[in-house]
């Protein structure tokens, strides 16, 4: 076999995008709800990168920048038809990266990109994924389902605060501190501001709120977010309604809803080791597009 040789991606972009566009057509034969690409060029990244060659056949690229002392390899930064020269990259890139953090987008289909990746002691930190916008039968949680208003800024804040809280706690431990309800209110204060762009509905049952979910109008234009797509940005219930089926109807709801609204996809994501969401969101159809892998040097 010819021996592994290392080539700035400057040098090497367009046998770079080959690779990607391979890569792509792949990901597509397992995920028709990915969007279209023509110009695969125009996505390599122009951060920092390494193109790998045996025989003068480009055979991998990993290219990444740091950003908040993390290295971030993105949804275009790494294509390979030998996975195992990716690790070859990745140690001649950590060395030039200068940092101990690193975590890399991988598609979900690439079964032997994702094991070069573990074998290099990345682990799956979180899941994007998507499913049909169609509609769904309603549940019946001995409750109703009403767009949200400000008058719900409290409660959404309240949820987000319950859902940092679960991710502090194991095995997720992730590290995020709460900061005072205030803030999360700050964060939800313009969610009626442009009702294009967000939506929000809130689950009730005797009168009283149980639960809330936002969707979100994602930009496209990566390799991610088809067309005519929202996103299930948020979603949370109260702990002492979780199995009632409240949380069910809500995602039934928004998918029926963005049926009915001329979206054709709903995308969302959850961390695999958040023990609730790893399983909840699956359940309700939703399929994997891409891994993000991570890892931490000690």
């Amino acid at each position: 076999m010819p021996s592994l040789e290392i080539h700035p991606l400057s040098e090497l972009r367009d046998e770079a995008a080959g690779l990607l566009a391979e890569r792509y057509a792949r990901q597509r034969a397992a995920e028709q709800l990915l969007p279209e690409i023509e110009d695969f060029a125009a996505h390599l990244p122009e951060e920092d990168g390494l193109v790998a060659t045996r025989g003068g056949t480009a055979v991998a690229y990993l290219a990444g920048a740091v950003k908040n002392d993390i290295a971030h390899v993105g949804l275009a930064g790494v294509a390979a038809t030998d996975s195992e020269a990716v690790r070859d990259l990745f140690a001649a890139l950590a060395q030039r990266w200068g940092t101990s953090r690193f975590m890399a987008f991988v598609p979900a289909s690439e079964a032997e990109l994702t094991d070069a990746f573990f074998r290099l002691a990345f682990g799956c930190q979180a899941f994007m994924a998507v499913q049909e916008a169609a509609p769904r039968e309603p549940v019946d949680f001995g409750g109703t389902i009403r767009e949200s208003s400000p008058g719900d800024l409290r409660l959404l804040a309240e949820l987000e605060r319950e859902l940092w809280r679960l991710q502090t706690e194991a095995p997720s431990y992730s590290g995020i501190e709460l900061p005072p309800i205030e803030e999360h209110e700050e964060g939800w204060s313009d969610l009626w501001d442009d009702t294009d762009e967000l939506w929000s509905f809130v689950a009730e049952r005797n009168g009283e709120p149980i639960g809330g979910i936002v969707m979100y109008r994602r930009p496209t234009g990566d390799l991610r977010v088809p067309d005519d797509n929202v996103d299930l940005a948020f979603a949370a219930t109260w702990p002492n309604v979780r199995g009632s089926g409240a949380g069910v109807a809500l995602t039934h709801h928004v998918l029926t809803w963005a049926h009915e609204h001329g979206f054709r996809s709903v995308t969302t994501d959850w961390r695999s080791v958040n023990l609730l969401s790893s399983r909840f969101w699956p359940r309700r159809g939703f399929r994997p597009q891409y891994l993000r892998l991570y890892r931490a040097v000690p």
